[in-house]
C-alpha cells in the first residue's frame, strides 16, 4: 500500500470539491469566467491520474478508480444543491 497514492487521492478530492465550489461562484459572477473556470478541473484530474500511477496495493488502487470520482460525484451533487438552495 503506498501512503502517496492515498495522500494524492485525498489532495485530488479536496482540490476538486474547491473547484467545483468555485466554478458556482464564477457562473453566477460571469459566464465566460465560470466557463474559463471549468478548464481548472484538469488539476485534479491529473491528482487522481498520478495516484493511479502510485498505487501499488488492493486498497490504494481501489481508493484512486472507485472512491475519489465517487466522491467527487457526490460533490458536485451536493455543491450545485447548496448553491441553488442558496440562490432561493
Amino acid at each position: 500500500m503506498s501512503w502517496k497514492s492515498i495522500r494524492f487521492s485525498l489532495y485530488a478530492i479536496i482540490l476538486f470539491c474547491a473547484c467545483v465550489v468555485g466554478i458556482v461562484f464564477l457562473f453566477k459572477f460571469s459566464v465566460l469566467l465560470g466557463i474559463a473556470g471549468v478548464v481548472l478541473l484538469i488539476l485534479p484530474a491529473m491528482l487522481q491520474r498520478k495516484a493511479m500511477d502510485e498505487a501499488s496495493g488492493k486498497i490504494d488502487k481501489l481508493i484512486a478508480k472507485f472512491i475519489v470520482p465517487g466522491l467527487a460525484v457526490v460533490a458536485v451533487f451536493l455543491a450545485v444543491m447548496a448553491v441553488a438552495y442558496w440562490i432561493q
